[in-house]
């Protein structure tokens, strides 16, 4: 079976050190002569052995070749030095390769290609984000610029055809560009399987994806009219799809061989339409986009047959929202939820807030939402949502910690712990603060509102008392106890503040008699609160 570790270090070290911003090898074509210019690269879907590559203007007119790729999918093509100045088109056709997602062998390859800027080219690779790209080019009249943003903006990267692809280690000299290079290129294949075609119909998906995204959209249509793929049409969900099929080829230990996890990912494209057997799922997001702290959104949900609204879900157990951050440490966590709540003005749309602890990213990693409905046979929906870092100065999540709570883990002795949102602004007539108050329960898989009579985890257990306070000097000269809201909302009426005045508020929280602290320690002084700095409107 052909492997896909591969090494590419002798063919980068002819010394073609050009750089080709936006888009290389082996030896398989004749020395070059003193009027021709080298060009190397691969064929990736993975490699592809025995590949057909020619060099064509920008036109269409072949320049070199044809070259035939060697089992590990590297070419070396002689081009005229005349022709290095304008734009050009590789194409590959044929060959054959081991399909990543199902490692299926001797899978017909069908068409690839790249397309090039004038004078940037001495290494170019070709897969399956080049082959797109070259298609709105030749086949739907972008420019190359434009074919670039139209990828970038629905793929969630900005493919680099200089990277070749390998799905190895690190061990195996690769780098980590080139392994998310291959991860990229094999969630093409996993899409592929996860749409129930065939390997060899992955190139005819790729021609539909470019004819779908031609329109500015990745929706299933070409403007009016609906893309065809095989027997049948492409989904409009396609986007959400790549994204579910990216997340489940790096999680495959099987067939994922670069040794990245989820996190290495950062930020996913986020599409915002799922289809589930028998939902249309939508993720509407709020006037803010989302951010660390309190985000809210909606979620549209109707009939995938009818479009008829679904309505009803809310307050039966029937919808429920899962958070989980894939970090680039290997760590994972969830973050708070608040209660879901249907839009009476619009039925099936459903008001939805999550608490959000950190922000995703490159080298931070990327949140899942999962989108669960129904009670008995449920059907799931799965969001990636972009998280940005919170604005401004004020302060928007406070951490406390209690003796009592004390666990074990599997790396030592930790303490678990009651994170403390800050819930919208401080209103300055009132000076009242709100926060939700939610207690890490599983090692923070999921983190549960806090109120009196809440069930926490271990060592906690049911909370039989619970007061917060909140003072604005730190000897708590005059301290007020909040309100229970229910759901973990807390609020803290401080009396009259000045507006736009930014000032501190210090909170403090006692559960089941134990006052929580800055460090888990018994209070003193300055570890016996937390510090909001907010700015009252």
């Amino acid at each position: 079976m052909l492997s896909t570790k591969w090494l590419l270090g002798s063919a980068l070290g002819l010394g073609i050190m050009m750089l080709f911003v936006g888009c290389g090898g082996s030896s398989n074509d004749a020395t070059p002569g003193p009027s021709t210019t080298t060009i190397s690269g691969s064929v990736f879907a993975s490699p592809v052995s025995g590949a057909s590559v020619v060099v064509k203007s920008a036109s269409g007119a072949t320049v070199a070749g044809p070259v035939t790729t060697l089992a590990n999918g590297t070419f070396t093509i002689n081009v005229p030095s005349s022709a290095m100045g304008s734009d050009l088109r590789i194409e590959s056709s044929g060959g054959t390769f081991t399909d990543d997602a199902t490692g299926t062998t001797g899978v017909a390859a069908g068409a690839m290609s790249a397309y090039v800027s004038g004078g940037t080219a001495t290494i170019v690779h070709i897969d399956p984000s080049s082959t797109m790209i070259h298609a709105l080019v030749s086949s739907h009249s972008k420019t190359f610029g434009e074919a670039r943003t139209l990828f970038t903006n629905a793929f969630g990267y900005a493919p680099d055809c200089s990277v070749g692809p390998m799905n190895a280690p690190y061990s195996a000299s690769s780098t980590t560009a080139q392994r998310l290079a291959a991860l990229r290129a094999a969630a093409f294949s996993q899409l592929t399987q996860n749409l129930g075609l065939t390997p060899d119909k992955q190139f005819d998906l790729l021609t539909a994806i470019s004819q779908d995204l031609a329109d500015g959209d990745l929706d299933g249509m070409n403007g009016a009219t609906v893309v065809s793929l095989g027997t049948g049409t492409m989904p409009m969900n396609i986007q959400n799809r790549f994204e579910n099929a990216l997340v489940s080829f790096v999680t495959n230990t099987a067939r994922n061989l670069t040794g990245l996890i989820p996190g290495n990912l950062g930020d996913l494209s986020f599409g915002t339409i799922a289809l589930t057997n028998t939902y249309k799922v939508e993720y509407v997001s709020g006037m803010m986009a989302a951010t660390v702290g309190k985000t809210m959104f909606q979620i549209k949900i109707s009939d995938k047959n009818t479009g008829n609204p679904v309505t009803g879900l809310a307050g039966s157990g029937a919808l429920t929202l899962t958070t989980k951050m894939y970090m680039a440490t290997g760590a994972n966590h969830g973050t708070p939820v608040d209660v879901i709540v249907e839009d009476g003005a619009h039925p099936g749309t459903y008001n939805c807030t999550i608490y959000y602890l950190m922000a995703s990213g490159p080298n931070m990693g990327f949140w899942e939402l999962k989108v669960t409905i129904g009670s008995g046979t449920t059907e799931t929906a799965i969001f990636y949502p972009k998280v940005g870092m919170a604005m401004g100065t004020n302060t928007i999540i406070q951490r406390l910690y209690g003796p009592a709570d004390i666990i074990s883990s599997p790396s030592g002795t930790q303490y678990t712990r009651y994170v403390l949102f800050r819930n919208g602004s401080v209103d300055a007539a009132t000076g009242t603060l709100n926060l939700l108050i939610a207690h890490a329960e599983n090692m923070m898989m999921n983190f549960k509102p806090v109120s009196v009579g809440s069930v926490l985890s271990s060592p906690t257990g049911t909370v039989t008392s619970m007061v917060v306070s909140a003072a604005t000097d730190t000897a708590f000269t005059s301290p007020v106890s909040g309100t229970a809201g229910g759901d973990g909302h807390w609020s803290l009426g401080l009396g009259g503040l000045t507006s736009g005045a930014t000032t501190t508020i210090y909170v403090k929280l006692n559960v089941n008699g134990e006052d929580k602290t800055t460090n888990g320690a018994a209070p003193s002084g300055s570890n016996a609160y937390q510090p909001y700095v907010v700015t009252p409107q």
